[in-house]
């Protein structure tokens, strides 16, 4: 029998947003399985306290396991799989467990962090990204645990703000519902499926799909009367453990045990009558569905008198943010059957700025078989004897298309004294460019080649895209060279956009900290002149300070706004021109023997779009 690891009150995940600048050796690698575990089912049962599981629900979570491993090829970190049941009682501060279903499942981490070790990739600790499939599952973690009991168990499934959205859809919470949409993902939309919104770092982000019979929603929405019933039923037991927990406290000391229990008393008095003034406020709404605020509620708030109804203390509005939930009556006694009642698909811990995370985002709704699931548990004479297969190999390449150079490139290529060219010509527009190698912005976008009406060459977007760097270019730069590019903007790009970054680094990385030139490009407004900057930091026997200059010629109010930029070392001196004019002159910028193993581009955000630069025959040549 395989070994079973039961998790004691939930799956830990963590939140995948890592330093946008870790970019390991393995990011672009399939690194795959610690093991290809294949499991073969279960013939004994198991009781984990007062819950009994059958060898048929455990051989569940190992079908799971087994589909899991088929349809996803972990790339960019090294994934493993852990089985779970529901969690134990009384357990990390959490109570009543007993009012948890039968659940049982199987969680597929794909760790972040690797290092080496004897000659292979091991995890270097728990951080990474997460996919559960589970069997009749709720959101744990998202428990009303101040009104609970060991007899029933109310949830909250945190949703979007679809007044805020209506209201400001510019916003970043109206931005985060579009990127996350599953309504267009043919695989799943038959489906229940929805996006539970970033709630910190202790629950981010997830994407959940449900699959139940007939699409029956396993969950019913608790009305104002019945939370507040809920609540009053819950008083007697949390009194009694609290007067135990005095008694136990103060056994030796009566005096004091009699103090507290009378405080312990007269609290829950104070909540029994904000009950009931609830009641009243809401004795034509009782039937009304109730809603809790973020976090939940404790009986602290009923004994201050606060209306836990409300998004503030003050307010007139629900928070429908947060609808409460229980599971449904008739099915919760049917989870403790051997076949599930309804199945929760989820994944979370990262963002669709993460190749890894979007890359396991995209072989779950492109590759598993939710199809086959569904069948498999709900209508099985459809798949009576046939094996789940995934819809598509968990494992692609994608191979760049390479277009023809044009013949007015031969002669650059030929130049003994260029050390780097390219000028976008052999990829195709929309595509990724290349021989470089980008970060995907908020919208999880990479930088990409276009072309420009009124231009007759391509050019590399860079729009909100942190990390643009030439791959291909040989390291390190020759110790003095001419680094040039034609640099644009669209026509109003605002004066508060962020600014181009250009970075040059003695480290085969990123660092500001210490061996490095940083010029920023900022374009002017209504024909001024742009604001360029120029930092160096190569100790204090050299240039240092951030220098800002005008950058003459790169404005606004063209359709394209053009400037060709050279930037020139030289020894020790360092020159800035725009359009063969120079605009920055450092004499002293940096040590003579300098060699630069780094080169990136990077713009930290773009709010529309106009808000974007463009980059055209970026050439590096020897000197």
């Amino acid at each position: 029998m395989n070994k079973l690891i039961i998790t004691l009150l939930f799956i830990c995940y963590v939140q995948g947003s890592f330093a946008q600048e870790y970019h390991p050796e393995y990011e672009d690698d399939y690194i795959g399985w610690k093991v290809i575990y294949k499991f073969k089912g279960y013939t004994k049962p198991l009781q984990v306290d007062e819950k009994k599981y059958s060898a048929a629900q455990l051989s569940i979570a190992d079908s799971f396991a087994n589909w899991m491993q088929a349809s996803y090829q972990p790339k960019g970190g090294m994934g493993d799989i852990r089985k779970y049941l529901s969690p134990k009682k009384d357990i990390y501060a959490e109570r009543y467990n007993e009012a948890v279903p039968h659940s049982y499942g199987t969680n597929a981490m794909t760790y972040r962090f690797l290092k080496r070790q004897n000659d292979k990739w091991v995890p270097e600790n728990n951080l990474g990204i997460s996919w559960t499939i589970a069997a009749n599952e709720i959101p744990l973690i998202n428990r009303l645990v101040g009104i609970n009991t060991n007899k029933v168990c109310l949830f909250t499934i945190p949703a979007f703000d679809e007044e805020v959205i209506a209201e400001q859809p510019g916003s970043l919470q109206a931005a985060e519902k579009r990127l996350y949409d599953l309504s267009a993902c043919s695989s799943l939309n038959r489906f229940i499926f929805y996006t539970k919104p970033n709630q910190g770092n202790d629950e981010p982000l997830s994407l959940n799909v449900i699959l139940s019979k007939n699409n029956r929603f396993p969950f019913v929405h608790v009305t104002i009367g019945e939370m507040l019933q809920y609540a009053e039923d819950a008083i007697p037991v949390k009194t009694g453990e609290e007067k135990q927990s005095v008694a136990e406290q103060y056994s030796t000391r009566p005096n004091d045990k009699d103090f507290y229990t009378k405080q312990i008393t007269d609290r829950y008095e104070k909540v029994k009558a904000t009950i009931k003034q609830l009641r009243e406020k809401y004795k034509n709404r009782l039937n009304e569905p109730a809603y809790s605020t973020y976090g939940g509620f404790s009986m602290t708030d009923l004994q201050n008198g606060r209306d836990i109804f409300l998004k503030t203390a003050d307010g007139t509005a629900f928070n429908k943010s947060y609808p409460v939930y229980r599971v449904d009556p008739q099915l919760e006694p049917l989870c403790k059957t051997d076949k599930p009642q309804w199945i929760v698909v989820k994944w979370k811990g990262g963002s669709m700025d993460q190749s890894y995370f979007k890359h396991m985002h995209e072989s779950i709704v492109t590759n598993f078989n939710f199809d086959y699931v569904y069948n498999f548990f709900f209508d099985p004479e459809k798949v009576k004897g046939k094996p789940y297969t995934p819809l598509h190999s968990p494992v692609s390449e994608d191979k760049p298309v390479l277009q023809e150079k044009p013949v007015s490139t031969k002669p650059t290529e030929s130049d003994p004294s260029v050390f780097f060219f390219d000028d976008f010509s052999t990829t195709a527009p929309g595509q990724k460019p290349n021989g470089w190698k980008s970060e995907m912005n908020t919208n999880a976008k990479y930088a990409t080649v276009v072309s420009i009406k009124g231009s007759n060459q391509n050019w590399l977007e860079i729009k909100g895209n942190s990390f643009v760097i030439p791959s291909g270019m040989k390291k390190p730069l020759p110790q003095n060279f001419e680094l040039s590019f034609d640099l644009a903007v669209p026509r109003d790009i605002p004066w508060g956009a962020k600014a181009l970054e250009l970075y040059l680094c003695t480290q085969n990385k990123l660092n500001e900290n210490d061996g490095f030139i940083k010029i920023r490009f900022r374009a002017g407004f209504s024909g001024r002149p742009g604001e360029i900057t120029v930092e160096t930091r190569f100790g204090t026997a050299f240039s240092s300070n951030k220098t800002d200059y005008p950058g003459i010629g790169f404005s606004n109010d063209k359709e394209l706004n053009q400037v060709h930029v050279k930037l020139l070392k030289n020894g020790e001196a360092i020159q800035l021109l725009f359009d063969d004019n120079i605009v920055a002159d450092l004499p002293k910028g940096l040590p003579a023997s300098t060699l630069f193993n780094w080169v990136q581009f990077k713009h930290s955000n773009s709010d529309a779009d106009n808000q974007t630069y463009f980059i055209g025959n970026f050439k590096i040549k020897k000197r």
